[in-house]
Formats: structure tokens, C-alpha cells, sequence
């Protein structure tokens, strides 16, 4: 028979596949995440033409035919899209979306192989959508798999360990993916407040009665001694600023008698006549003068009145007295041949302390918010000036309240003292309070981001709260980062992590079958008697050291198109074609010649 129509017949039979493998591209120009096949060709069969002669240089052969190679899909991506859909997304570089038929399947990727309770695909289509149960499905109705951090139960999220989260997402097992519509933040009891600020002494002043009076209108005795006499301010809000204005001078005049001295403020003590505190002051008052130093309410009748400083003549019957130096006139204490008899005081003006507030608020079991308050009130002021230093010191009173009546929750207030070192970073312990019968601990001197200071370029403020509690709240918005990590912002402020999208890459991406309906299966062949995946085992799309994608990255709210290529595939198209036409005109040939043949015998 003439080989010319076998050639022929076998060249139109393999174009004719090339030209529905390209006709099949072109029909799914638009499908999303298509993946376009290259159909491939190669010689049907070979003989050696030793009838030419050992003799010849060349080594003579005869094809005879052609016929289908491969039909191998194309690994190029597609173009990328925006898209509206909540849940659309692409993923760019290598790897596959995994699906599956069964809401209740599982997988499990590992290094060296994978298991699965049922068959899965693969699929670079990512228009996924939210089906009635709450599942993230594609248009198909087949389950998105991924890792699962199972937070949500009956619809509420519950918030987990992040480092226990973290540990998850970095495994290989995944399941289903579950996120209903109506999901609510389940609220977190407060356990623990970390705040940050910086206190400016000269920026906010409280009177001063709040903090030496107690709840019944009675002097705290220990607090007006320990006082430093810097950390006092004036009815003008003014501090008195002793570092600059140290020299209190008194002059008492007994009969014909005088004394004239002056006090100064430093830490030289009573040899120097220095003082430091208001009990200090006091002594001096007494062992040098006779004179006594008091505190008192301006009106005695009422529980909370402005506080003044008293210079009060204790024993004497009559004595005249001159006060004068800039802290008398910081407290408009002066006096100039006052006659003081026994038991009269001289006063100052009303007197004053810094002081700052701060709040933070806390949430109980049931999501209802609370106020931590605490008031900050300087008990000692820093002077570099001295010998040795001083450095700040404020007292520091906290307690629970509640939003509306301001009155407060906790059984007692709990009290504190903070410092702050050469560098101005406070020190301070955390204490514990009492929330509604849970313990609560608030540490002040630094937050997650930032350490409490006192730095007098700046006004006091809070620097940063950070605190473990939650408030109930609604479910707002979902994003997907480049790693495929599933967020989740609620109302309250929360964002939350519910799990990963399950990606898997391929050794060989052209091993993978096509199934129908954009997706991709394992096939298995048979090697050395053992039955091994063609593609080679799904990898794991992510480092299981630190959690991120190794091959590529998720596009939130993106598309992949098709990757055929319109150009190439017409181009190709109109090659396979002119080779259809041509095997035909050769086989026509080989058909006269056959026919030529059976005439010469006629």
C-alpha cells in the first residue's frame, strides 16, 4: 500500500485533535481560572533503511505518520481582575485552590505525603461564595478547604490563644470552611491593663484638699507631713517651683527681743536650715522660732474645703511677726509687723497639688463597660539641684467605677507609689484590683508599644492602653491577606483571625487531569509495581516554620481570567488548520497514485 496515505491519514486524524484541543481553549476564553491545553504531536512509528547501503555517513531512516503527544495543560497565570464578591479571590504564582465535595471532609498535608477521608480538587477558579449553611463554596457547590481555627460556634466567635493560633495555621491539616453571616464577638472579662503615659507636673493642679482630706472632711495627718513642699501649687493654679524660689524668711519680734531667720529649701537638713517636706518645714518652724505650721480647711463647718497653710503662734502671749522671700510670696503668705497672740495663725492662700487623671475602659463577662480611674497626685518633685538628687514620686489612687452613676465597684480603692529613675521611665509595679470578683491587674508603667514617663517637654496624656477584655459585637467586614489568613473585624473594634485559605502546589502541574466543571484530580500511575501520583503529592502552599506562602500569593477580591491566549491560539489555529488541509491534498495524492497504479494494469 502507499505510505502516503497512511501519513496522510494519521496527519489529519492528529490536526484534527490539535484543532479541537484549540478550539476548546478558545471556547473557554472567558471561563475563570481556565487553564488552556498545548496539544503536542510526534512521529508514529520509525524503520532503519538498511537497503541504502552500511557504507553511507548518515544514518537513513523512514517515519511513517504522525499522531497526538500530549495534551498538557498550561501553567502560565491568567490576568488578574478586581472583583466585588466578598469571598472572590485569585492566587498568583503556583499552586491550586483545594475543594471538595463532602462539608465534613478533611485533609491532611504532610511532608512526605497526604491523606484524605475523600476525594478532593484543584482548581485556580476562585469565585467563592457563601452557600445557606455558612460554608465557603464555589459556584459548583464544592467546599473551599483550608485551615479551620474553629472559633465560631452557633454564632458566636469565641477569641483563642494567638499563640496557639499561629501554631495551627503553620500545619498542614484542613477541613471545610465555616463562616456564617451573623456572627457575633463573644465578650472577653478583662483581665489585665497595661497603660502608658507621661505626667507633667505643671500641667494640671487638683485642690489640695482632695487628697489631704479622707472621706469624712478629717486631715490625713501622714500625707501633710510627707508632702514635698515643691509639689505644691497656689490658688492661681501657679507652682511654686522651689527649685527657683527656695528662701522662706521669717523675723519674729518678742518684746525687745528679735529673731530673723531664713529657711531654705534643699535636703541640707535642720543643720542648714534646709527643709525638704512640709514636716520638715514644720520642725523647723518649732525648734528654731517656736512657731508652729498647720494645715486647715477655710471653712471648718464643711466636710471639703480649700486647704490653706497656717503659721500659727502656739505658746507665746503676743509676738510680731514679718514673713517674707519668694515662697511666702508664691503662697501670699507675707506678713510685715503682723501682731500674732497666742493660738492666731497666719494663713496662706489656698493651696494646691498636681495632679492627673487617667481612665481606661474595661468590659465584665456579660460585654457590659466599666471605668478603671485612677488619680495621680505628686507627692515629691524632682530637683537635680540637690545633694543627693531628687527624683519624682506621685501616689497614685485606683479604683472601678461605673459608666453612668461614676460611683464606685471596687470594695476599697487601691493605693500605689510610683518613682521614676535618672532617665525619666517610671517605676512601678502592677497591683491587683478587685472586678466584680475577678481579679484585674493594671500595671501602669508601660503598655504593649510604650513606657510610662515624665518628660516635661510634653503634656501629661496617655501614651497607650492595651487591655485583654472585649465588648460584644457584630461582625462588619472579612479581608484576606497575601498569606491567605482569614480576618475578621467586629463592631467592638476586634479583628480576629478565623482560619486560612488551603492552598497546594504540584512537582508537575501538567500531571494533574482535567475533571470537568474547572477542576483538577490526581491521576495515579503504576511505576516500579507501586502506584505513585503523576503530579507528584501535593505540597503544603505555605513555610511551616513561619506561616507564610512559598510559591505565591492571594489576591483578596481579585479574579484570575482565563490564560488562554487569543493571539497565539488564532495564530495556532490557522497552523493546524493549513496542516489539515495539506495531509488531505496528500492523501488525495496517494489516493491517484494508487488509483494510476491499478490502470497501468488495465
Amino acid at each position: 500500500m502507499n505510505d502516503t496515505l497512511l501519513n496522510a491519514y494519521s496527519g489529519i486524524k492528529t490536526h484534527q485533535f490539535g484543532i479541537d484541543s484549540l478550539s476548546n481553549n478558545i471556547a473557554n476564553i472567558n471561563t475563570v481560572g481556565y487553564r488552556e491545553n498545548t496539544p503536542e504531536f510526534k512521529s508514529l512509528f520509525s524503520a532503519h533503511l538498511d537497503t541504502l547501503g552500511a557504507s553511507n555517513v548518515t544514518a537513513d531512516d523512514r517515519n511513517f505518520g504522525v499522531t497526538k503527544g500530549s495534551n498538557a495543560i498550561s501553567d502560565r497565570d491568567g490576568e488578574y481582575m478586581p472583583s466585588d464578591g466578598e469571598f472572590n479571590m485569585a492566587y498568583q504564582g503556583s499552586g491550586w485552590f483545594i475543594v471538595g465535595p463532602n462539608k465534613n471532609g478533611s485533609m491532611q498535608i504532610n511532608k512526605d505525603g497526604y491523606k484524605q477521608a475523600q476525594e478532593n480538587f484543584y482548581t485556580r477558579e476562585g469565585n467563592f461564595l457563601r452557600d445557606a449553611d455558612g460554608y465557603i463554596v464555589n459556584t459548583h457547590g464544592y467546599y473551599l478547604y483550608g485551615v479551620d481555627l474553629h472559633k465560631i460556634k452557633n454564632g458566636v466567635l469565641t477569641a483563642g490563644n494567638p499563640d496557639e493560633e499561629a501554631k495551627i495555621l503553620k500545619s498542614g491539616k484542613l477541613s471545610t470552611l465555616y463562616l456564617p453571616r451573623d456572627v457575633q464577638y463573644q465578650p472577653v472579662l478583662t483581665t489585665k491593663v497595661d497603660m502608658s503615659l507621661n505626667l507633667n507636673a505643671k500641667n494640671h493642679v487638683r485642690p489640695a484638699e482632695e487628697y489631704f482630706l479622707n472621706k469624712d472632711g478629717e486631715i490625713i495627718n501622714e500625707r501633710f507631713l510627707n508632702q514635698d513642699a515643691n509639689a505644691l501649687a497656689n490658688d492661681d493654679n501657679e507652682p511654686l517651683d522651689l527649685a527657683m524660689h527656695r528662701n522662706l524668711e521669717i523675723m519674729m519680734v518678742k518684746g525687745d527681743m528679735a529673731q530673723d531667720l531664713t529657711f531654705k529649701y534643699g535636703t541640707g537638713g535642720p543643720e542648714k536650715n534646709e527643709f525638704h517636706t512640709l514636716g520638715d518645714l514644720k520642725n523647723l518652724l518649732k525648734t528654731k522660732a517656736n512657731l508652729d505650721l498647720t494645715i486647715a480647711k477655710s471653712k471648718p463647718d464643711q466636710i471639703k474645703s480649700p486647704l490653706m497653710l497656717q503659721i500659727k503662734n502656739p505658746t507665746d502671749p503676743e509676738a510680731t511677726l514679718f514673713i517674707g522671700g519668694p515662697m511666702a510670696e508664691k503662697l501670699g503668705w507675707t506678713a510685715s509687723g503682723m501682731i500674732l497672740k497666742k493660738g492666731e495663725t497666719r494663713d496662706s492662700v489656698g493651696i494646691r497639688i498636681p495632679f492627673y487623671s487617667t481612665t481606661a475602659e474595661i468590659y465584665d463577662k456579660g460585654g457590659d463597660k466599666y471605668l478603671l480611674k485612677s488619680d495621680f497626685f505628686m507627692t515629691n518633685s524632682k530637683d537635680p539641684m540637690a545633694n543627693p538628687p531628687t527624683t519624682e514620686k506621685w501616689d497614685v489612687e485606683s479604683s472601678i467605677i461605673e459608666m453612668r452613676s461614676k460611683l464606685p465597684i471596687t470594695p476599697q480603692t487601691v493605693r500605689q507609689t510610683i518613682t521614676f529613675d535618672k532617665d525619666g521611665k517610671m517605676q512601678a509595679k502592677p497591683v491587683t484590683l478587685n472586678f466584680k470578683g475577678t481579679p484585674l491587674t493594671y500595671n501602669i508603667a508601660k503598655s504593649k508599644d510604650y513606657q510610662s514617663s515624665d518628660v516635661p517637654y510634653e503634656d501629661s496624656k496617655i501614651y497607650q492602653i492595651s487591655q485583654d477584655g472585649k465588648p460584644k459585637g457584630l461582625l462588619q467586614n472579612m479581608r484576606i491577606d497575601d498569606n491567605g489568613v482569614i480576618h475578621l473585624a467586629f463592631s467592638n473594634g476586634a479583628i480576629e483571625t478565623m482560619g486560612r485559605v488551603g492552598i497546594a502546589a504540584f512537582t508537575n502541574d501538567q500531571g494533574l487531569r482535567k475533571v470537568g466543571s474547572n477542576l483538577f484530580d490526581i491521576t495515579n500511575v503504576t511505576r516500579n509495581g507501586r502506584a505513585a501520583p503523576l503530579s507528584g503529592n501535593p505540597i503544603l502552599g505555605w513555610d511551616r516554620d513561619d506561616g507564610k506562602l512559598k510559591f505565591g500569593k492571594v489576591m483578596h477580591k481579585y479574579l484570575e481570567t482565563s490564560n488562554v491566549n487569543a493571539g497565539s491560539s488564532l495564530t495556532n489555529l490557522i497552523l493546524m488548520q493549513r496542516g489539515y488541509s495539506m495531509n488531505a491534498k496528500a492523501f488525495t495524492t496517494g489516493d491517484d497514485l494508487v488509483k494510476e497504479a491499478i490502470n497501468l494494469k488495465k
